[in-house]
């Protein structure tokens, strides 16, 4: 088996996804696949697999996180592991202990397999929190603005190495990167469409940039507040190349509930700094959000972390639902 990927450090920690259907309109499948397609891929993730679609369009592309299931620790199938092992194609986040099984199936897969977090390279990734709540009076360095940076060591995040924050395709250069590997992949596995696959990534790259720099217009600028106030920890990709930050009540593993001393903090937080709104997934921390946001007495806004997406949105694309997410931020921080 070949990988076309960089040869980095493998990372391992804990991620939770959230529940929803893919997209039919998106060309990606969650069952049966079309034995007479070209190219047969199997995408752990939804960003992923719309990644797929937009490279090699023509390729029944399979989603394994379907319908109801969790991207987090997803329990796969014997068919889905079949798939895994027998497509030509297979996206994952890599061996970071996100979908454990997915990870175990890709150790047997025989075609082409790229690794986002691989593509990415160590740099890029950022590190994961493992407590929440380690804010201003925890043990690590204060920012410019005086709030507590994110900080991880190996024995805190309890993979064993030290933990990343997995959510990446929440930053487009990432992203760009990964869709030159996935070109790359589908190239060797259809040869004969190599030139459409690469062309397709220069165009994904190209979109990309535009998001990106759509990215800094909406939360680069004048904000009047420089952290947001979220229910999950799924967000650093998307603020902090524009210097903002997230106080989270759950981490990235949607583990560590806030207690309600600590909620009582937040309140208390909101309130002294003029916060006006929580951001809150559907599913992960989403109690104590709305706990949160009535007790200060402030607006609720959705979010969503994108592993998995609902037909509509998956309808809309990834960039404009980044864009979305970013402007739900904008409302929070009082953007410009």
């Amino acid at each position: 088996m070949r990988r076309w990927l960089p040869p980095v450090a493998v990372l391992s920690l804990l991620l939770v996804g959230c529940s929803a259907d893919p997209a039919p309109d998106s060309g990606v499948t969650g069952g049966e696949t079309d034995e007479s397609a070209t190219v047969h891929a199997v995408a752990a993730v939804y960003p992923l697999a719309w990644m797929a679609e937009q490279v090699a369009p023509e390729a029944e592309v399979e989603l394994l996180n379907q319908g109801s299931q969790e991207a987090h620790d997803i329990q796969i199938t014997p068919q889905q592991r079949s798939a895994i092992e027998t497509a030509d194609v297979v996206l994952y986040l890599g061996e970071i202990d996100y979908q454990p099984q997915v990870e175990d199936a890709v150790a047997a897969a025989g075609g082409e397999v790229v690794s986002a977090a691989e593509a990415a390279g160590e740099e890029a990734l950022l590190p994961a929190s493992a407590d929440p709540h380690a804010h201003e009076e925890e043990a690590g360095t204060e920012d410019e603005h005086g709030h507590e940076e994110e900080s991880a060591t190996e024995d805190e995040q309890g993979g064993g190495e030290a933990g990343v924050d997995p959510h990446m395709w929440f930053d487009p250069a990432i992203m760009a990167d990964v869709a030159d590997e996935v070109a790359e992949a589908f190239a060797a596995a259809d040869p004969d469409s190599a030139e459409t696959y690469r062309d397709n990534a220069a165009q994904v790259r190209e979109d990309l940039t535009t998001l990106d720099e759509d990215l800094e217009a909406t939360l680069g600028g004048q904000c009047r507040l420089d952290e947001a106030i979220v229910s999950h920890a799924a967000y650093g990709y998307l603020l902090q190349p524009h210097g903002k930050s997230q106080h989270a009540l759950t981490n990235v593993g949607a583990e560590g509930d806030a207690s309600a001393a600590e909620l009582g903090e937040i309140v208390g937080e909101i309130r002294a700094e003029g916060i006006t709104h929580v951001l809150a997934e559907p599913v992960e921390g989403r109690d104590a959000a709305e706990t949160v946001a009535r007790e200060a007495g402030v607006e609720l806004l959705e979010i969503v972390p994108l592993d998995a997406v609902t037909d509509e949105q998956a309808a809309t694309g990834l960039p404009d639902l980044v864009r979305e997410q970013a402007d739900a931020f904008a409302t929070a921080l009082d953007c410009a």
